[in-house]
């Protein structure tokens, strides 16, 4: 895929965020039942004397804040939490549920476009829930997953889930064409330059707005950390109404060698 073809599906995704943003956060208020197996990655990353510090990327209205606040309970007193979006609006919402105290912050950054300025580590945990979906081309994929393990604090963990709507019928059925989609774009997409997996999502009743959305593959998901210093420690499906939704892995980054 060119940058020309990136950066317009990305053009698409960062108009819907912008526009939407009130009925897609009103949509996105409450956790997702697979974050709670995320817990005890959570507990075996922890450094035993310093704060747990979390990177949230794509963090949108900051419900994973949220959700680590209630459930670490007393622990979450150490939480360092951090959280990049590229949405000002989104990131509006998130500022006005943030964590008391001094232990969160905020980051617009449009990381699609410019993965390589994610705020430096090191963290004992990275989440890219919902995110890998709305990053066009697999280079730039491959590009964000190597600057999060790249913050990873040694035996840290990343995890990341993939959205399976291309798997699910009543997801599949309702995707428009790329050529439904030029015969009315300001800016069409070039159909020669999209990857095997590259699709165009519906929003809202009316189904008039789209959002670009790729389907990450068991295939694609192992190339995009292959070469890393990752260790893949669990894989798992939850979410949805079949508890199928997401496909989550989470990653365990190499631990420094112990010195004799």
């Amino acid at each position: 895929m060119n940058q020309t073809t990136a950066h317009a599906l990305n053009a698409i995704n960062l108009a819907f965020y912008r526009e939407r943003a009130d009925e897609f956060s009103a949509s996105r208020e409450y956790a997702w039942p697979g974050w709670k197996r995320l817990l005890p990655h959570l507990d075996a990353a922890r450094m035993p004397d310093g704060p747990l510090r979390v990177l949230d990327l794509g963090c949108g209205n900051g419900r994973f804040a949220a959700f680590l606040a209630e459930q670490l309970g007393d622990a979450g007193a150490s939480l360092r939490y951090c959280g990049v979006d590229a949405s000002d609006p989104l990131l509006a919402r998130a500022r006005a549920r943030a964590l008391p105290g001094e232990r969160c912050a905020w980051h617009a950054l449009d990381f699609v476009q410019s993965p390589g300025r994610l705020p430096d580590g090191p963290f004992e945990f990275i989440a890219l829930l919902g995110v890998l979906h709305g990053v066009p081309g697999q280079g730039q994929r491959r590009a964000l997953l190597r600057e999060a393990a790249a913050r990873l604090a040694p035996g840290g963990r990343l995890a990341l889930t993939c959205w399976r709507f291309a798997e699910l019928d009543r997801f599949r059925k309702r995707l428009v064409s790329w050529e439904t989609y030029n015969r009315r774009a300001l800016q069409p997409i070039d159909p020669g330059q999209l990857e095997p997996g590259d699709h165009l999502m519906p929003w809202g009743r009316g189904k008039q707005w789209l959002r670009y959305c790729h389907a990450t593959g068991a295939d694609e998901r192992e190339a995009l950390v292959r070469g890393l210093a990752l260790r893949c420690v669990e894989s798992f499906l939850a979410d949805g109404r079949s508890a199928d939704l997401n496909h989550y892995a989470v990653y365990e980054a190499a631990r420094a060698p112990r010195l004799r």
